[in-house]
């Protein structure tokens, strides 16, 4: 049915939204998160909303309606009761429309009926109370109550909280469990854990710790948050009871939606479930491990039937952990032994993927090809495997062709399939999906292969339209030139890689003084440039400013901050102590990426009544787009403090004062925590705070030594730290190299350190040394009492990369049979020095000579960078494979020679070189002498250069491409911003001259590589304009030897680029005060705002 009455803009919503108090919990910041998840999760603003939503709330219809013609004067800025019987009839009205147009509106109504549920529970039936428990559910988590009413209020809560644990953030859940007990030992037991601190905790007795409170009823009702009690927690659980919970499979189902565990509470639990099942029953109860056996360290000898039940049960686990995989390939083989028939390889489901290259071979054709099939995605196989695959289901030269749907089906094993299997692609072309997964676990020169068979039939305006994924983002230039795009429109929401993006923000926006405005801007975003954010007029950078932001993913570092310098500019025009006087509503008009952006004096000038609105917009923020050395970060951290301590000591702050920080808590310099410590401040706040930390992505370097001293300060020596200290704040351990070297070889260190290494971004050598010792250690002290090799094939198998931290000595002890089982495990690791790959190669000469095949030689991997040039020259290197050996390590020499065993062995000259054969070469054509490079043909180059610009060839070599390239694309001074992303690394190849011919705009388009590869004095030739539009990526690339060539001014202009607080002039000739964006709206909706919260706050 038609919605009757009138409509309300959507805008209405967005205000709501945007309104910021301090960020306490009020149900319109709450509403402001949600809404932003629903933008987030692509349900779209809804462009009006129904006045008959509100059919039941009269007097508030009549109101809202006056209100959006403008003829009303209310002012609902009033202290009100909450008006349920609108509320209620509202959710009603919710529930029979659309997730994807009433998202937004459900975010308010669950912050509405969140804070009714808080404040008013116990004057309300149990209907109402489970109506405003549904509709509170996207806001549970954020924001818990102190106080439940009746206990069945608080079971049903409970319920409700199981349902939203997949979606919580780890402080969320930390938060709940934390509040749960508090919750139980109130309601249940009638005492309190609440801080003495805490007056609700003066009407209760304490707790005793002794007290047995996690018994079967609590274990029912925390649910999946068992999985985040604390080790001590565990002993609480009266023992028949939590066998019970065992027995009955209840913590298998209620963990089954946890994805890991901390391994101090796994061992805890483990422990506790082996002492209900005894040693006897354990096997025969593997089935209901669920988690648990993630934990389980030395599975014990299991019959096939034993073996499948406990594969099943470390299907989840996190394979990152090398004695998960260890024992899942024992697990495999023990089933796979067993295996009669497809049915039985069917069972290994997913573990299917640690079967060898040898045992797959030994699989029927037709029983792989459909193992391969049905798996599909879910498996992620090695290369090793997908080549044994491949090899089995398309022999090399496909004398029988494989058809499109073949191809379709053996997507997840594409990189095993030879170039030539790709013949009939074109039959899938309309598969969109189906070819966006292929081309996902694809090389590079497959890819091209691809794109090389389809060029040559399909139309390139239809293949734009076709293609995407990765397919699309290695797509020549060239092809979208002939491609002839005109509009967005006619390409859809594609992503673009940055050469593409530029090109065609200049073919389709330049000129265009409205850009900001087309819709569809996406990842074409890349492509703006500052000269083009500089040409907005003064009155609509505010509209700018919420265009380029509402992808952030798309703006750069530089791009965000000529954004934020054009609108900063724009408002002191307006008014010129602009931020010294800024209100609450103007600066919430302020996107918070560009706000972040703000020069450190005028953050320092922000007035104090802005403090709840800056706040919440700290507490918000994405640092991820603002420079590393971006003086603004610490310029916002200090402001930050000033306002949460309102004018008080910073010991007075609390750990909610904290978190209100966000993302710049990992900013506080150990001097500002110090001044955190003082004698009013409870000791747990610094603690806890420095918890947080822990979970910190990045720190400041200048941070380091003096925190992880503050950590042993507060903490004690990591040496003495227990399994749960460790696991808490070892990452921030894990920041100094030498304290890890130092960490004592404990029975559970090593679990531990993987634990964190999978919650780490990056990790360090000495982590990685770490661990090889303490897996060569234990594993020697096991067999010290007989002589035995030190270097076994499960320790290889178990290090992976960290076999590189083999002495010479060890390897030399290894055994012949090891290394063949280990040949392709020791040939991945691409940085073993001279003195490692000489003994690695005598093992070679030993196992593998007179003659080593072309199999042999894809399993050799990195190890074949130990054979002598002229030895490289007579290897048979297959052409399609060479791009999994371009990261070994090589030098210049070597490189010629593999190219000359290469073209030899595939039958090639410089001549015959297709674009998809450049690409295949990778960094191996940087082995092409100068006479072969201007051999290549320059059509094949064009197509292929987006790939060849990604390979580091020395400098002469790039000079030579450099010249390819000026045939190809003209001379430098044309280049544009699309070329110069596209040539990559080749624009290294260019002299001063060319240099100084390159227009300023090109430079922060420039790929980060090829920064460090200009020779100095080259690059000391840039002028100052060109240094400080290299943006804060590319400035950060400059290494200590083009620095040593510049004069001070060049210094100082990459000092400012790389912080982003280059100040270039900006152009005068607009006028006007900026307009509103979305964000800004607020202000001019505020009435409407109020309006819609006195509807449902009445």
């Amino acid at each position: 049915m038609a919605p009757k009455g009138g409509t309300c803009c959507f805008l209405l919503i967005l205000a709501c939204a945007a309104l910021a108090k301090p960020p306490d919990g009020n149900p319109e910041d709450i509403s402001r998160i949600l809404m932003k998840k629903c933008l987030k999760n692509g349900y779209p603003e809804p462009k009006m909303l129904p006045i008959t939503l509100f059919e039941n709330c009269d007097s508030a219809k009549a109101d809202l309606e006056s209100m959006v013609s403008g003829s009303s004067n209310k002012d609902p800025q009033v202290d009100v009761m909450i008006n349920k019987k609108c509320l209620l009839a509202t959710i009603k009205q919710m529930r029979n429309s659309s997730m994807a147009s009433s998202c937004h509106m459900q975010a308010i109504l669950a912050s509405i009926s969140w804070e009714m549920l808080t404040k008013q529970s116990e004057n309300m039936t149990s209907e109402e109370y489970d109506t405003l428990l549904g509709a509170s559910k996207p806001a549970l988590g954020m924001k818990l109550p102190s106080y439940v009413g009746e206990g069945q209020n608080l079971k049903k809560l409970l319920d409700m909280l199981k349902e939203t644990f997949v979606g919580m953030s780890e402080d969320q859940t930390t938060q709940v469990v934390k509040w749960e007990k508090e919750q139980i030992m109130e309601k249940y037991f009638n005492c309190t854990t609440r801080p003495a601190a805490d007056q609700r905790s003066s009407l209760m007795e304490r707790c005793n710790p002794k007290r047995k409170w996690l018994d079967l009823d609590t274990l029912n009702m925390m649910g999946p948050y068992i999985a985040k009690l604390a080790p001590k927690d565990v002993d609480s659980a009266p023992k028949e009871e939590l066998c019970e919970f065992f027995r009955l499979r209840k913590f298998k189902v209620a963990t089954n939606m946890v994805s890991n565990m901390n391994p101090s509470l796994g061992r805890k639990f483990l422990k506790r479930f082996q002492e209900c099942f005894g040693t006897n029953e354990f096997s025969k109860n593997v089935d209901k491990l669920g988690i648990l056996a993630c934990h389980v360290s030395n599975a014990p000898d299991l019959d096939p039937d034993l073996s499948q039940k406990l594969l099943s049960e470390l299907d989840s686990c996190d394979d990152g952990n090398p004695k998960i995989k260890q024992m899942k390939k024992r697990l495999v083989k023990a089933v796979f032994s067993n295996a009669t028939d497809i049915r039985g390889l069917q069972k290994l489901g997913k573990s299917v993927a640690f079967l060898t290259s040898s045992d797959l071979s030994k699989i029927s054709k037709a029983d792989l090809k459909d193992i391969v099939t049905n798996l599909g995605s879910s498996v992620q196989w090695t290369r090793a495997q997908m080549r044994a695959i491949g090899k089995k289901l398309q022999d090399k030269k496909c004398n029988k062709s494989m058809s499109g749907q073949d191809l379709l089906a053996l997507k997840s094993v594409a990189e095993g399939l030879p170039s030539c299997a790709f013949k009939h692609v074109k039959e899938i072309l309309n598969d969109t999906e189906g070819m966006k997964n292929i081309a996902q676990r694809m090389r590079k020169g497959q890819r091209m292969a691809m794109l090389q068979e389809l060029l040559g039939d399909v139309a390139p305006s239809l293949l734009v339209q076709k293609l995407s994924g990765r397919l699309l983002s290695s797509l020549p230039l060239s092809t979208l030139v002939e491609a002839n795009i005109v509009s967005l429109d006619q390409v859809g929401d594609k992503t673009w890689s940055r050469s593409q993006a530029a090109f065609l923000a200049k073919k389709i926006l330049n000129g265009n003084k409205f850009w900001y405005r087309v819709k569809k801007l996406r990842s074409v975003m890349q492509g703006i440039t500052c000269e083009m954010i500089d040409d907005v007029s003064d009155s609509d950078t505010g509209d700018m400013g919420q265009a380029v932001t509402e992808d952030p993913q798309w703006l750069s570092k530089r791009q965000a901050g000529c954004a934020a310098r054009k609108l900063f500019a724009s408002l002191e025009k307006e008014r010129a102590d602009y931020f010294k006087t800024i209100t609450e509503e103007e600066m919430k008009n302020i996107s918070t990426c560009l706000l972040l952006r703000l020069p450190p004096s005028k953050v320092e000038d922000l007035p104090d009544s802005v403090c709840p609105t800056l706040l919440y917009k700290i507490e918000e923020a994405d640092l991820s787009s603002l420079p590393q050395r971006s003086l603004s970060r610490p310029a916002f951290t200090e402001r930050a403090l000033r306002c949460l301590a309102n004018g008080t000591d910073l010991s007075m702050l609390t750990e909610e004062d904290v978190s209100r920080l966000g993302p710049f808590l990992c900013e506080l310099s150990p001097a500002q925590l110090k001044l955190m410590r003082g004698p009013l401040m409870a000791p747990e706040v610094l603690k806890s705070s420095l918890r947080a930390m822990a979970s910190c992505q990045q720190i400041p370097r200048r941070h380091v030594a003096d925190l992880v001293q503050l950590v042993n300060e507060t903490f004690g020596d990591p040496s003495n730290w227990s399994a749960e200290t460790m696991e808490e704040l070892g990452a921030l351990v894990l920041l100094d190299d030498n304290k890890i070297s130092t960490l004592p070889n404990k029975p559970w260190l090593k679990d531990v350190l993987y634990f964190l290494k999978s919650k780490l971004k990056h990790t360090s050598k000495a982590l990685g040394k770490k661990i090889f010792d303490l897996t060569t250690t234990a594993s020697n002290a096991a067999r010290k009492k007989r002589a035995a090799e030190q270097v076994t094939a499960e320790m290889i198998e178990e290090l992976g990369m960290n076999n590189v931290y083999w002495s010479v000595e060890q390897l030399d002890g290894m055994s012949d049979q090891t290394f063949l089982a280990t040949v392709e495990t020791l040939g991945d690791v691409s940085d073993y020095n001279a003195d490692q790959l000489a003994v690695l190669k005598s093992k070679i000469d030993k196992n593998l000579v007179p003659e080593i095949t072309e199999s042999e030689v894809k399993q050799l991997g990195c190890l074949t960078r130990g054979f002598s040039s002229e030895d490289l020259e007579t290897l048979p290197f297959p052409l399609d494979t060479l791009e999994e050996t371009a990261n070994c390590g090589w030098n210049e020499s070597q490189m010629e020679s593999v190219w000359k065993g290469a073209s030899k062995y595939n039958n090639l000259t410089v001549k015959q070189l297709k674009a998809a054969d450049m690409v295949m070469l990778s960094r191996f054509i940087c082995g092409l002498d100068s006479t072969e490079i201007r051999q290549l043909n320059i059509d094949a180059f064009k197509d292929a250069v987006g790939s060849v610009g990604s390979v580091a060839c020395s400098y002469s070599k790039s000079q030579e491409l450099k010249r390819l390239a000026v045939s190809a694309f003209g001379n430098p001074n044309s280049w544009d911003e699309a070329h110069v992303s596209e040539l990559g690394n080749i624009a290294a190849g260019l002299n001063a001259t060319e240099f100084a011919s390159l227009n300023s705009s090109v430079f922060s388009f420039i790929s980060k590589p090829c920064i460090a590869l200009i020779p100095p004095r080259i690059f000391a030739s840039l002028n100052v304009d060109q240094l400080l539009s290299l943006g804060p990526d590319n400035a950060a690339m400059v290494t200590s030897g083009q620095q040593a060539e510049m004069t001070d001014e060049q210094l100082a202009a990459v000092e400012r680029a790389a912080t982003g607080s280059t100040d270039q002039e900006q152009r005068t000739d607009h006028s006007g005060a900026p307009s509103m964006s979305a964000e800004g709206i607020s202000a001019f909706m505020m009435p409407l705002l109020f309006l819609l919260m006195g509807l449902l706050l009445l």
